[in-house]
């Protein structure tokens, strides 16, 4: 019996009804949907799944991950276009085996005992043996050869009872292969299809279910944002701070979430992560307490590939957050001319408002993470203002090689640089810049400094500022400076020491008024107006705009020179004075404190575009871990499990079970008296060497029979 590719012909029906049973019932319909379920799958393996948009437009581009996402390839398995194909394979293999099972079953219960003995002749593979036994003797004898031989034989006798014919067969479970690996299509389809969001999606439908879109407490959660125990199918996330309960998850549905009751309870005791010695995580696992409704409880340890499995929900580990670390912070002022700090403390996940001096101005301070291990790539960064461009390439190389990035040009190099804290500045009308900190000081270049980033955007990469560390290991030393510089009589007081010290008083008092008013004016414009972020003037750039605007192009270079040389003398000038008012002494004339100098006036520079009047550096924290779990609920994993193990039966029948037929009479000898005679035929779908070499030993061993080799 050969195969059809074609489908279901109905015989009524309107043509366009007839055409499309027959299409979607056809085998070649069902080939062509799973080639394209086969590229589906192959594209959502090389596309990350459900990632945040933000991690799509970072790989692809603004363009490409605005289509992708329309297309659906972002969440491919539960996209429309994929859900329709897989019902239509369903259907389609589902019409395939209703038309050709009951076929194939019929076929593998039939002997064909209509083949007659005149064509045996045609056969490729007949024999004959003569028996020199009586017909009882010779059909007991060649039943049990069939027998041994594996075959299931059926023996008719002949009207006058004088021959026997025999229609035998085996390996006809070879048919059941092409039901069994066409059922676990079927099955794994049906399955999948359960697992995804298609039941969520209709029972929310029928439910009346509407998306969150914002934050609430789970008692203001309407009943059409909640789903209750019975839904089918599910794959959500739950966020549980060490020490704190939870028995709601939270499912991603449309442009909002859904909660949903959980048949437990989940209480995390401890957190456990164990580290490389890169710094890097290498194991974590969370020690849980499960609490069921009735008042029994479990302890359980969930690591990453040994997930908690109770009442049918699987909780997985699937990474660690912070819970709501509390953090103690020193905050500095960026402007304005007095040298003090204050102290702001905070939990991560809660906000809080913070004024300045004059009250002129109100911001929210939003703590937004905290990480107690940071491995970093120590390698140049980009992204930071970077204004030499206005001048000529050797002042541009001598400002600007240390006035924007946290880190050098050099190879990739990780190390844990620490704890860091990141917390947004929100203004009054909303707008807010996000700020990473990090909490103790990371040598570079063979110095100590504190780095700072700031970004405006959360799809933008963090640009960082180095603030210097003082002998200290702490920013007193750079805030001090910082504060002396927007004093106006430091830095006239600066100008005459600068002058003085440049020009003794025994000389020209013409040229020492024309350097001190130079070196007043190079410190006004480095120091600026007091201001910050798009009305900022100040740093190096105020510098570049004053070449730009006053010195011919041919002289810049020159005059950048003089400048800077002048602006580094009366910059040391104000920063021991500043000390001297604090009761320090000032600082000795060495390597390490002229880098103090020059990372200080690099990130004064910076600060005028590091957009907050204010910087925040954590001094202390107690650090509360929370773990992030994945509970699913897959009732259709049971079916794929299933349909693999149907697929592994039916390919193993397919391609490893062959099927024989044979024919045979028994009969007695015309020419000998009380001998018998054995005639017979053997076929086989498909001719190949291995069938050869069976026949020749079916046929030696009937040869055998009758005492003949």
């Amino acid at each position: 019996m050969s195969i059809s590719t074609t489908g279901i012909q109905l015989e009524r029906g309107p043509n366009w009804l007839r055409e499309a049973i027959e299409l979607i019932s056809s085998m070649r319909f069902a080939i062509s949907l799973l080639t394209l379920i086969s590229i589906a799958s192959v594209i959502g393996t090389v596309v990350k799944q459900n990632e945040p948009a933000v991690n799509y437009v970072n790989q692809f581009g603004p363009y490409w991950a605005e289509l992708f996402t329309m297309m659906g390839i972002t969440s491919i398995y539960n996209a429309p276009w994929f859900i329709v194909i897989m019902a239509f394979l369903v259907t389609s293999t589902s019409l395939c085996i209703m038309r050709n099972a009951p076929r194939m079953l019929g076929d593998m219960r039939d002997f064909k005992e209509r083949v007659a003995e005149k064509s045996f002749a045609a056969f490729s593979h007949k024999g004959e043996t003569a028996v020199p036994v009586g017909a009882a003797q010779a059909n007991a004898a060649f039943q049990a050869l069939l027998i041994s031989q594996g075959y299931t034989a059926k023996a008719t006798a002949s009207t006058d009872g004088s021959a026997t014919r025999y229609a035998a067969r085996k390996g006809t479970s070879n048919r059941l292969g092409y039901i069994l690996a066409h059922a676990s299509i079927v099955l794994i389809c049906v399955g999948g299809l359960m697992d995804s969001a298609v039941p969520m999606h209709i029972q929310a439908w029928l439910g009346g279910k509407q998306p969150l879109r914002e934050n609430m407490f789970l008692k203001d959660v309407p009943p059409s944002g909640k789903f209750d125990e019975g839904t089918v199918s599910y794959r959500g996330n739950i966020l549980i701070p060490e020490g704190k309960r939870a028995s709601h998850s939270i499912l991603s549905f449309r442009d909002g979430t859904l909660v949903q009751q959980l048949p437990f309870e989940l209480e995390l005791n401890r957190f456990i992560v164990e580290y490389h010695s890169t710094g890097q995580p290498k194991m974590f696992a969370s020690e849980v307490t499960v609490r069921d409704p009735d008042g029994s409880s479990f302890p359980f340890r969930i690591e990453v590939n040994k997930p908690l499995i109770h009442k049918g929900i699987a909780v997985y580990q699937s990474s660690f957050d912070d819970g709501g670390s509390r953090l103690k912070l020193r905050g500095f002022p960026l402007i304005g001319g007095r040298d003090y700090s204050f102290v702001l403390e905070g939990d991560v996940g809660t906000s809080t408002s913070l004024s300045n001096d004059s009250q002129s101005q109100t911001y929210s301070v939003e703590f937004s993470g905290f990480r107690a291990i940071n491995i970093e790539n120590m390698t140049r960064a980009d992204g930071v203002p970077d204004n030499s461009e206005l001048v000529e390439k050797r002042f541009r190389d001598s400002v600007a090689a240390a006035a924007g990035s946290a880190a050098a040009k050099e190879a990739h190099k990780l190390r844990n640089v620490g704890p860091s804290f990141s917390y947004k500045l929100r203004d009054k009308a909303g707008q807010a810049r996000e700020y990473n900190m990090y909490m103790v000081p990371v040598e570079l270049e063979g110095q100590r400094v504190f780095l700072a980033g700031m970004r405006e955007n959360p799809n933008d990469q963090f640009r960082y500022i180095r603030f210097p560390a003082d002998e200290n290991m702490e920013l007193t030393g750079y805030m001090r400076l910082r504060a002396a510089l927007n004093d106006p009589t430091l830095r006239a007081q600066a100008a005459d020491r600068f002058a003085t010290q440049a020009l003794p008083t025994d000389g020209d008092a013409t040229q020492r008024v024309q350097l001190r008013e130079s070196a007043l004016r190079g410190l006004e414009m480095y120091a600026g107006n007091g201001q910050y972020g798009a009305d900022a003037q100040g740093g190096y750039a105020a510098i570049a705009r004053f070449l730009e605007q006053n010195v011919p192009q041919e002289e810049r270079e020159r005059a950048a020179d003089v400048i800077m040389k002048v602006l580094a003398g009366s910059v040391q000038l104000i920063n021991d004075m500043a000390r001297q008012r604090a009761g320090l002494p000032p600082l000795q004339q060495t390597v390490e404190n002229a880098q103090f100098l020059q990372t200080a006036m690099n990130a004064y520079s910076d600060t005028i575009f590091f957009g907050a009047p204010i910087m925040l550096q954590l001094s202390e924290f107690t650090q509360v871990q929370a773990s992030v779990f994945q509970t699913t609920r897959a009732p259709g994993k049971y079916l794929v499990y299933l349909g693999s193990l149907l697929l592994v039966l039916g390919v193993f029948a397919m391609f490893y079970v062959r099927e024989r037929r044979l024919w045979a009479v028994v009969e007695p000898d015309p020419q000998q008296s009380g001998a018998s005679r054995i005639r017979f035929a053997v076929q086989a779908r498909k001719r190949t060497l291995d069938f050869d070499a069976e026949f020749d030993r079916l046929k030696a061993a009937v040869a055998r029979l009758g005492g003949s080799q």
